[in-house]
């Protein structure tokens, strides 16, 4: 029975709308809380359930500059640990702290995917975490209004890639954090399809399923990006020379994500 990691980093990606004309601070840092459940149902021939449990916690400072037709977005890794059961090393962790990404968010206020800078390999092997925990920002929202979005993100490359369609409804109301009296709060909810493939040690396998998620993001009168909470649940199948059958995978994941200042 092969031991699976078909979901980390694979199956988020949040949006949230800021005010027209506003646009964040230079300089943010960002707390990002994770955790992830991952129950894998035995094989045919097999009465072993695989169960992945675990959190990680992750630093990190966020720079946004001014360009030609947007911003330049440059995140930088200030300290990332886990608990022990996850299962990236802490070794890659710890290599990972001053680790470097880079993405644009254009007029529309959309940011581009992050894509690790620099020669350290422990950045690359960690960006899934932070795949998702900034949002997009969809300028010129007010308090009652809705709106949908529809989005494609692939992660990964070669034979270890995951493709995730997204369907996003959005409202924006009144705030729900007393700390915060002037912010914006912004729900979401989603459904999506996840395609894509992995190698294992058994061989090539290839994912698909559906995913479906909830959540609410905080923003404040000058277009500062507070942060939020969302939850995430999917339901995949992995199918390969491996198993008989498509092997059904059920992943929970939850993010928060706190601005420090």
């Amino acid at each position: 029975m092969p031991t699976y990691h078909a979901a980390l980093g694979a199956l988020g990606a949040v949006a949230l709308a800021l005010p027209a004309g506003r646009v964040a601070p230079v300089t943010v840092k960002y707390r990002v809380d994770q955790s992830l459940t991952q129950e894998v149902e035995p094989a045919a021939g097999s009465t072993e359930r695989q169960v992945l449990r675990f959190s990680t916690t992750t630093f990190v400072t966020v720079t946004l500059s001014d360009s030609a037709g947007g911003r330049t977005m440059r995140v930088v890794i200030d300290s990332m640990k886990g608990d022990s059961a996850t299962p990236i090393p802490v070794a890659v962790m710890d290599s990972a702290r001053g680790g470097e990404f880079r993405a644009f968010v254009d007029r529309s206020g959309k940011p581009s995917p992050l894509t690790a800078t620099g020669s350290s390999p422990a950045a690359a092997q960690v960006q899934g975490l932070l795949a998702d925990f900034f949002p997009w920002v969809r300028p010129g929202f007010k308090v009652g209004d809705a709106w949908a979005d529809t989005s494609v993100n692939t992660t990964g490359a070669g034979s270890d890639t995951v493709t995730v369609r997204r369907v996003t409804n959005y409202k924006a109301g009144p705030t729900r954090d007393p700390k915060q009296p002037k912010a914006v709060t912004i729900t979401a909810d989603h459904v999506s399809k996840v395609a894509g493939t992995q190698p294992t040690p058994q061989g090539p396998a290839t994912i698909e399923g559906t995913g479906r998620g909830t959540g609410t993001y905080s923003v404040s009168p000058d277009g500062r990006y507070l942060g939020g909470e969302w939850q995430l649940q999917s339901a995949l199948k992995l199918s390969g020379t491996f198993a008989k059958e498509p092997v059904p995978i059920t992943v929970a994941q939850t993010t928060k994500v706190t601005a420090l200042r």
